[in-house]
């Protein structure tokens, strides 16, 4: 069952991007540009405005009962996740009974794996994910994914659309071969957000539920995630219990010399 619950951590992050191939920038022509700029100008300030409404913190901590379905088997296990921001996020993975099975720290230049339950110890350089994902995903967006922020590096470029017809309102847009989905709610908060790159068959969906008030900040006590690629398909809820903001959190990840080192 390791294996499996460490599994879903990492793809998580190894999915919060797809691999992406650079592409050249066209150039716009000179027809209607001034009209172009105004809209551009218009949409992009809707845009800040998203990205004002991005949770301010210095530390996060959270709780939460997870049911995770691979194929036809499912796991229930708590997880434990502290993110100290634009440092480190540290997740504890117990079972039942209590027992922690495993921990994860993630940095912007390192993941490592403590597997408690067999005794291994994983340490890889971040950009070990390149394998897998594109060369744009960085430590920030999957600190975004679990905190329901907007992903500026995503939103940086000007290839996308706005829909503010209704609620909630769409955001879509691709950065290379990537493309996104964000679905905004009346708070400016994401109600769901997708990831997805059709010639890979990769895609990642993320819904947020329940969105509660804590030190002043609106944060989704419920997350539920569908990963899919290739044959494989994840599906993931993490319910919290209990979350804080701006508190003092503890990282332990002590390393024994009983733990085999896994290359």
């Amino acid at each position: 069952m390791w294996n499996r619950s460490v599994a879903i951590i990492l793809l998580l992050v190894i999915c919060a991007s797809c691999s992406t191939r650079k592409k050249t920038i066209k150039k716009e022509n000179n027809i209607g540009q001034a009209e172009m700029l105004e809209k551009t100008d218009s949409k992009h300030a809707v845009v800040e405005k998203f990205l004002l409404s991005n949770l301010k913190f210095t530390t996060f901590s959270g709780k939460a009962k997870s049911k995770v379905t691979l194929g036809k088997s499912s796991y229930d296990v708590t997880a434990n996740i502290r993110i100290e921001k634009d440092k480190r996020i540290w997740i504890s993975i117990t079972a039942l009974l209590g027992i922690e099975i495993g921990r994860v720290l993630i940095t912007p230049d390192s993941i490592q794996i403590l597997n408690k339950f067999q005794g291994e110890y994983i340490a890889k350089p971040f950009s070990y994910l390149y394998q897998y994902a594109s060369n744009d995903l960085t430590f920030a967006n999957v600190q975004d994914l679990f905190l329901a922020n907007f992903s500026s590096n995503l939103l940086s470029t000007t290839n996308f659309v706005l829909d503010q017809v209704s609620l909630p309102i769409k955001l879509s847009g691709k950065k290379n071969e990537l493309s996104y989905l964000y679905l905004v709610n009346q708070q400016n908060r994401l109600d769901s957000f997708r990831l997805e790159q059709t010639s890979k068959g990769q895609k990642l969906e993320a819904s947020y539920a329940d969105y509660a008030n804590h030190a002043g900040m609106l944060f989704p006590m419920g997350l539920e995630l569908l990963i899919l690629g290739g044959d494989m398909r994840i599906m993931a809820n993490f319910n919290y219990s209990r979350v804080s903001f701006n508190e003092a959190v503890d990282m332990p990840f002590a390393i024994s010399n009983k733990y085999k080192v896994i290359k």
